[in-house]
């Protein structure tokens, strides 16, 4: 402390208590204030990473790097601030010119902090929203995709409509009309764009209770089916079994039933109708019907295949196999493999394939002439 006060005489000595010493003081805080930056910066470099490297996440590790970016920035920006302070006490109250230069400079190094502290902050929240996002959709990386530019567009604008709010308010405006007229602006747009919106929340809606994912098939309200080729903010679009693209408003998904047939699994029910001839042996035609099923490798085991007498119609009887194959992406080469199977099977056990058959009586209408 000795040391300090001797120091501070001897510049008294030297440089008087005039505009020069205010002067050299503050140039002495500037370059203290950017020593201590940078001894900051080593210690954060050094004990600082060995502390984090200790924790199992690397959010951590990406929000220093962040602050790193920015600490000497904000140190330089902070000396300044205290430089032109100091030098502002050795000025008299004449020196009017002097004393608006150091005003304007102020206000200059006041905006270059909240520009500063606004790409830091919006930096260090979307770090950390990405990596909630990555954490939360671990197991569904469309989820990422889709909802993370979303959320990080809506930080951005938050963060940098509250720094413009607070740098005006700083110079003494008015942000209340501001603010009225932007409601009043948002509320043009939403009554103009309420479809758009409501598509948007839909989408967003869909994006976090995941009824479907990205390559599931699903059967829309239309009728229509096909693979999920991509889920957006407005629409949903649907690759049909034609290869054509289907766009669906988010909405109508929301307010209508979907069938999922990937969820829970993507195993899928096959299902043969055949018919044969009556006086046919139902339990052999039931046994011979598991058989064909049992010799498909891409019948799945469990549950086992299954044979049923559905009806008995007018020519015929009619039995349903039904089993199941681990992809829907399979149903149809599977169905048409057990039809061929089964049809084999009763050319050679010759089981007869019945066909409709009607009598028809001609009468001789010549004597009711």
């Amino acid at each position: 402390m000795n040391t300090v006060n001797i120091f501070f005489d001897l510049m008294h000595r030297v440089l008087g208590e005039g505009l020069l010493y205010h002067a050299a003081m503050g140039a002495l805080g500037f370059m203290i204030t950017l020593l201590a930056g940078k001894a900051l910066k080593v210690f954060l470099n050094t004990t600082g990473r060995r502390l984090i490297t200790q924790t199992e996440s690397d959010l951590d590790d990406k929000i220093l790097e962040i602050i790193l970016s920015r600490l000497m920035a904000v140190t330089a920006i902070t000396g300044a601030y205290f430089g032109m302070r100091e030098l502002r006490n050795g000025l008299s109250s004449d020196q009017t010119g002097v004393h608006l230069v150091i005003d304007n400079a102020n206000a200059l190094l006041f905006v270059l902090t909240a520009v500063i502290i606004t790409i830091l902050v919006t930096r260090i929240a979307s770090t950390v929203l990405v990596h909630m996002m990555h954490s939360y959709s671990e197991k569904d990386a469309s989820l990422h995709r889709a909802l993370t530019p979303l959320m990080n567009r809506v930080v951005m604008f938050t963060i940098t409509a509250l720094a413009i709010i607070v740098v005006l308010d700083h110079f003494g405006q008015n942000v209340n009309s501001l603010l009225t007229l932007l409601g009043a602006g948002s509320l043009a747009i939403g009554l103009a764009a309420q479809d758009t919106i409501s598509n948007m929340i839909s989408g967003f809606v869909i994006m976090i209770d995941r009824p479907f994912h990205i390559g599931d098939r699903i059967k829309i309200p239309t009728g229509e089916e096909g693979d999920v080729y991509e889920i957006g903010m407005r629409s949903t679009s649907i690759l049909d079994f034609d290869h054509n693209l289907i766009v669906v408003p988010n909405n109508d998904l929301i307010r209508s039933k979907i069938v999922n047939y990937s969820y829970p699994t993507p195993e899928h029910r096959v299902a043969v109708d055949v018919n044969a001839a009556y006086g046919t042996d139902v339990d052999r035609m039931k046994t011979l019907l598991i058989s064909a099923a049992l010799a498909n490798k891409e019948v799945m085991l469990d549950p086992a295949p299954e044979a049923y007498l559905v009806n008995l119609a007018d020519s015929s009887m009619q039995f349903k196999l039904v089993c199941r194959v681990e992809s829907f992406t399979r149903k149809f080469a599977v169905t048409e493999q057990l039809r061929i199977a089964v049809y084999r099977t009763m050319v050679e056990e010759n089981i007869e394939i019945p066909f409709p058959q009607y009598v028809v009586k001609l009468k001789d209408i010549r004597h009711a002439l």
